[in-house]
């Protein structure tokens, strides 16, 4: 039976641009009731169809709400009527001195007239000012462009490259597309659902996410939140202290307990990011003398941590190709130059979604002495029988010398980590910078996630859920007839092919209420071009069911439907022939 797409109206909601007064300006308001006594207003914040204001008089709290007759607004001599409204809320006048009231009717002609002595609300910042947006002008198309194109640009000012760069950015936001994509401003919390302002149509609007990493919405989670709240008032918001200093509080060192325990290590090192932890402990371990092999598509904290090395032995393997990477360590047995090796990947790839394979490294790792390092920021709570992760989903617990996380993933928060042996462990403290010369992780951060790890291994209801909506949106994607990854973890990719029309469909996407990410080279492949879908424990069946209908709809509109990834990226190939 043929799905039927819910309305837009079912999907999100939406309200117009907001307004403060500008500095130095007083906007006063006036309600009139018919009978009653008028309320005198000083607006704090106005739209098209409705504002928020404060009383400037004493009004009895157990007074029911009257109908609003009409609301006058009065700012630098002028008056004027905005029709009849009603207060926000229900049965009583709203406590304290802030109220909210909307209109019964839009009022763009009158907000207008007001707009001089407004300015837009705090999180319209520069960047999504309407005036800054029509006045742009630039030469460059932004749909042709990658960031490969302006990582290097030879020029005696060394800027040059970040102004032809914001040229190309400007191109974007010109055209509607950069705030589709990136730096997207959310005026509410990021969950399954988020509310986000819309340039385009200059509105806040509410959207279905698929770019939140809290795959089991923990972040989110009563528990969680209370342990955070009592942490605060106990010992401020920060540890502002090193951990060999005074940043090893007694917070620190539960959360350190409890994800060497999950994960059966003799103990952790906590670091202040995911990104930190792999640049401190790699950088820490490889010394000149060592190799050190990744795969292509490894996080770019990998990536950096490799280079940080300045090891001369670096070698890159094909994505997954384990042929290659036993070549790699093969020559490097007969290498006298070379001391140490060690292996490092992802657990899950962030952009594609796939699992490495274990048995093949650990083996690998063996035959050639070499240490295994995974990265397991997108694995932990999503992959084995109790979200334990890679080595449990295949049943090899300790198999991973240098086991790595993130605690900005399923945990929910902030932060990174390291288990292992005591002496890695001790080692790292003292060797890897990127923990070493920082500030410890906030009491309040380590509280909460030591609460997020408990509630991974006591409520298999969310990860259950979060699988349940992981095989529902894939199995949906793939009968629309595109081109969709195999559900190995919360990642779930969509092929496009060709750079410009992943903008379009981006674009086209976000305008529907979806927020997808959109990966381009150098992350995949060119011409292999793919929409990111992270899914969580909280998407809806009605959330999956409209996402699906909606790619389908785009995928026929721009001829996706039903082909292979090699007619994809020839469709890629003369997309690009044509924009040249």
């Amino acid at each position: 039976m043929k799905k039927k797409t819910l309305p837009l109206t079912e999907i999100y909601r939406s309200r117009p641009e907001r307004w403060k007064p500008a500095a130095g300006e007083t906007i006063e308001s006036r309600l009139i009731f018919g009978e009653s006594e008028p309320m005198d207003l000083e607006v704090t914040c106005i739209s098209e169809t409705g504002m928020a204001a404060r009383r400037l008089q004493t009004f009895p709290e157990t007074h029911d709400l009257p109908e609003i007759g009409e609301v006058l607004i009065r700012c630098n001599g002028s008056r004027l009527s905005f029709g009849s409204g009603r207060f926000v809320g229900a049965g009583k006048l709203p406590t304290g001195r802030s109220i909210g009231i909307r209109f019964d009717t839009r009022q763009p002609e009158q907000l207008s007239r007001l707009r001089p002595y407004l300015n837009p609300s705090s999180y319209v910042t520069h960047e999504l000012r309407d005036d800054v947006l029509q006045a742009m002008t630039t030469s460059i198309n932004g749909l042709q462009c990658s960031l490969t194109d302006f990582y290097r640009i030879d020029a005696p000012d060394i800027f040059e490259k970040c102004n032809r760069f914001y040229e190309m950015i400007k191109d974007l936001q010109k055209n509607k597309y950069y705030q589709g994509l990136y730096r997207v401003t959310l005026t509410s919390g990021i969950g399954p659902r988020i509310t986000v302002f819309n340039p385009s149509r200059r509105q806040e609007e509410q959207m279905i996410c698929y770019d939140s990493n809290s795959y089991l919405g923990l972040h989110r989670h009563p528990r969680v939140i209370a342990a955070v709240e009592q942490t605060l008032r106990t010992v401020g918001y920060g540890t502002p202290s090193s951990q060999l200093l005074s940043g090893t509080n007694k917070y620190l060192r539960t959360l350190e307990e409890t994800i060497a325990g999950f994960h059966l290590r003799e103990d952790c090192i906590i670091f202040p990011t995911g990104y930190a932890a792999n640049i401190g402990t790699i950088g820490a371990l490889v010394r000149e003398r060592d190799l050190i092999v990744r795969d292509r598509f490894a996080h770019n904290s990998i990536r950096s941590g490799t280079l940080s090395t300045r090891s001369p032995h670096i070698e890159v393997y094909p994505h997954q190709d384990y042929d290659a990477l036993e070549r790699i360590l093969s020559s490097a047995d007969n290498n006298t130059d070379i001391m140490g090796k060690m292996i490092v990947t992802d657990a899950v790839f962030s952009m594609h979604g796939n699992v490495a394979d274990l048995p093949r490294l650990a083996a690998l790792s063996h035959r050639h002495n070499a240490r295994l390092m995974l990265d397991e920021a997108h694995s932990i709570g999503v992959l084995g029988a109790t979200g334990h992760g890679i080595e449990e989903q295949y049943g090899m617990t300790g198999s991973v010398d240098v086991l790595m996380g993130t605690l900005s993933k399923t945990p929910g928060s902030l932060g990174g980590y390291v288990v292992g042996s005591h002496e890695l462990v001790t080692y790292l403290r003292h060797y890897a910078q990127a923990g070493m010369f920082t500030t410890a992780l906030p009491a309040a951060i380590c509280a909460g996630v030591t609460e997020a790890f408990h509630i991974i291994e006591e409520e298999p209801e969310h990860r259950e859920r979060l699988w349940h909506n992981i095989r529902r949106l894939t199995v949906a994607i793939r009968e629309a007839g595109l081109l969709v990854s195999a559900p190995q973890s919360s990642i779930i990719t969509v092929t496009v092919g060709d750079l410009g029309l992943l903008w379009l469909v981006s674009r086209e996407l976000f305008q529907a209420g979806i927020k997808v990410g959109s990966v381009t080279y150098p992350a995949v492949a060119r011409g292999e071009s793919i929409l990111r879908l992270s899914v969580t424990a909280q998407h809806t069946d009605e959330d999956i069911e409209y996402t699906a209908d909606w790619l389908k709809k785009i995928g026929q509109k721009y001829e996706l439907c039903g082909k292979t990834l090699e007619e994809l990226n020839e469709m890629a190939a003369r997309h690009r022939l044509s924009a040249s």
